[in-house]
């Protein structure tokens, strides 16, 4: 849902594929926030400049920095100093203690920090609410939102990560890259790939990554492309080819096509069928 205000926009956000999780966007806002929290929320500012009080000591929020706050918490802004573009990340106590539990960790995460500027996690939340935006699939939002709390996780709790070992790993990317190939054509969630390898997500992911050098959510999309890539050269129509391939329409396809081969797949079909080179 989404209201304005005499100071900016806010808009709220659920996604589907990732229960329990809300997001927060709120462009040119000059609001005083007081919130009691309930849940877990983490504060990313494109642009800020503001102080605001949190576990009775007073902070000043600048561009790209976050705010990390956890339930049972009061946190308020006193004084706005220019209109501020953020995305504030909620995340039911339930959520996080699922993450916390798959990494080893206390049962109930303690946030120890409440502001940093930390770039990779900035970024991750980033890549998160983008992937949101343009309705990623299941399994690239979710895998999106593990990576985001892995970070979180790792940096601001109070425990530190246990090591994880590579025992086995290589055998369990490959049954992931198996149930991939099986299913490149429909939704995959990160909890089927979890269920298939053995693995929890985390170390799923990180060990997919180091193995692949993608994430299994473009894995899946370079499969699909693949496959999309042979039934164009038949000259099967884009539109059932986006189909036959698992995408929502030709007009996803497309844009993913483009950026994995660097030409349109109607530059490609017409280059392949009539056996010129793609330039």
């Amino acid at each position: 849902m989404a209201r304005s205000q005499d100071d900016g926009t806010v808009t709220y956000a659920r996604p589907r594929a990732l229960p329990g999780v809300e997001i927060l966007f709120a462009r040119q806002n000059s609001h005083h926030w007081r919130i009691f929290h309930e849940r877990y929320a983490i504060c990313t500012c494109n642009t800020a400049a503001a102080d605001w009080r949190y576990r009775r000591r007073s902070n000043f929020l600048e561009d790209r920095a976050f705010m990390l706050m956890e339930p049972g918490e009061t946190h308020f802004t006193y004084r706005v100093h220019k209109p501020s573009d953020f995305q504030v990340l909620f995340l039911t106590p339930e959520v996080m203690e699922k993450f916390s539990s798959e990494l080893a960790l206390p049962e109930i995460p303690h946030l120890r920090m409440s502001q940093d500027s930390n770039p990779e996690f900035f970024q991750a939340c980033q890549g998160l609410y983008a992937a949101i935006g343009r309705d990623a699939t299941v399994l690239e939002q979710q895998s999106r939102l593990a990576a985001c709390a892995r970070l979180l996780l790792t940096h601001y709790v109070e425990s530190r990560l246990p090591s994880l070992s590579t025992h086995g790993t290589h055998r369990a990317v490959a049954r992931a890259k198996e149930y991939l190939r099986a299913h490149f054509d429909v939704p995959v969630t990160l909890d089927e790939l979890c269920a298939v390898t053995g693995l929890s997500r985390f170390h799923l992911l990180r060990t997919f990554v180091k193995q692949t050098g993608i994430p299994p959510h473009a894995y899946q999309i370079r499969l699909r492309i693949e496959r999309g890539r042979a039934l164009l050269q038949t000259g099967l129509p884009l539109s059932s080819v986006a189909l036959s391939v698992g995408f929502a329409d030709q007009s996803h396809f497309t844009r993913h096509f483009r950026q994995i081969m660097g030409v349109t797949p109607a530059r490609y079909a017409n280059a392949t069928w009539h056996g010129k080179s793609v330039q």
